[in-house]
């Protein structure tokens, strides 16, 4: 049976003890001579507890006959002089509160059990009772049992401040959850009431007899903004899309440069190989999409986008030569609505961190040779084939 991992030190100080003991008993026994058998019979138990003590350290697992071990030593080195050691029957206890506090209640009193049993076999057979009776075994067994009985409350102790702190720790995640889900929610409102604001102020004066096609053109880009706000919040929180098929990197990365490769900004593309992933169609094209579009925002003149294969994963690192990310910011750029781009909706790159992540990869982002940003997407490279195990 295998204890807490909180215990995992007893072999150590278990052996710490066992050689302090026998320095002791070596001190105090050659300060006279080791004249007697009993004497020799204790130093010989001594270091045989030690050794095996040492040896146990290697072993993780601290089982039930570590503890029998203990007890059988205390008793083995009691019963070599009963006259001069029956005080170290105090040992007993300290193994004994660590079954309690370590095993479950059948263990524990099973090894008390044992702890009584050895002490009675000595005090029986040293004819103890002759001198004190039988209250001096009864008190043993009492403390024998409390000391278990204190370790097992000890531990239920622990383990019921344990949940209490994991309990708190839970109700302090799901207020954060909830602290986040307002201020998306606030955010979302605010996109929304603006462009609203716009269409509804050339609506009245349409109505009023305004016909300025500024009024109408304002009208269809408001609209154009709100649908595209509401169309990438749905992609942001719907359910991740089930559909995967093999994408060509190399393609779809061309796909987007012929897209955003103009006024005069280039994007240059190195590309290793001709890699093929197994993912989301809809979900690497917006996360490739989002990326590239948002270096050639920024840059001044150049984006670079490199596609290399690590160690069973798929890198793309894409870099601008632009003014960069503050450091205060990189921690908030995947967020939900957050964005400097006052053109922006400030969902771009969290969708792109959301698709990523559910498709097992990491996204993240670092400062770029070329003077910019540089954000790096890695993706398990993984095809259709090999995910059927065919």
């Amino acid at each position: 049976m295998q204890i807490n991992q909180s215990s995992s030190n007893y072999k150590v100080f278990r052996f710490i003890f066992a050689f302090a003991l026998l320095v002791t008993f070596g001190i105090f026994a050659g300060t006279g001579g080791i004249n007697s058998s009993s004497q020799i019979a204790a130093a010989f138990v001594l270091f045989i507890y030690t050794a095996v003590s040492f040896f146990t350290i290697f072993i993780k697992r601290v089982t039930v006959f570590d503890i029998l071990l203990d007890l059988t030593f205390i008793s083995v080195f009691i019963f070599t002089d009963f006259d001069r050691l029956k005080y170290f029957s105090i040992l007993y206890l300290f193994p004994l509160f660590f079954a309690g506090f370590s095993f479950d209640t059948r263990y524990s009193f099973s090894l008390a059990s044992v702890a009584i049993l050895e002490y009675f076999m000595l005090f029986i057979m040293f004819k103890e009772y002759a001198h004190t009776g039988y209250l001096n075994f009864f008190l043993n067994s009492v403390a024998f049992l409390l000391i278990t009985t204190a370790g097992m409350k000890l531990k239920q102790q622990i383990d019921k401040q344990q949940k209490y702190i994991e309990r708190l720790e839970k109700e302090k995640r799901e207020s954060e959850v909830y602290k986040k889900l307002y201020r998306i929610s606030a955010e979302l409102a605010h996109e929304i009431r603006n462009p609203l604001a716009s269409i509804k102020a050339s609506a009245d004066l349409l109505a009023e007899g305004h016909t300025n096609p500024k009024l109408i053109k304002m009208i269809k880009e408001e609209s154009a903004r709100l649908n595209k706000l509401l169309s990438d919040f749905l992609m942001l929180s719907r359910p991740a899309e089930s559909e995967k098929i093999n994408v060509n990197i190399k393609e779809l990365i061309n796909r987007q440069k012929d897209i955003y490769e103009k006024n005069g900004k280039q994007i240059q593309v190195n590309v290793s190989g001709n890699p093929t992933i197994f993912i989301s169609g809809k979900g690497i094209e917006s996360v490739i999409s989002n990326i590239i579009k948002n270096a050639v925002e920024w840059s001044r003149s150049k984006v670079v986008v490199n596609v290399y294969q690590l160690n069973n994963k798929l890198i793309i690192e894409v870099e601008d030569d632009g003014p960069g990310i503050p450091e205060e910011n990189r921690d908030k750029i995947f967020e939900p609505f957050f964005t400097t781009n006052t053109a922006g909706t400030g969902l771009g790159l969290a969708i792109a961190k959301r698709v990523v992540m559910e498709n097992g990869g990491d996204i993240f982002v670092e400062d770029s040779s070329l003077g910019g940003a540089k954000f790096i997407i890695t993706l398990p490279v993984r095809r259709e084939d090999e995910s059927t195990g065919s």
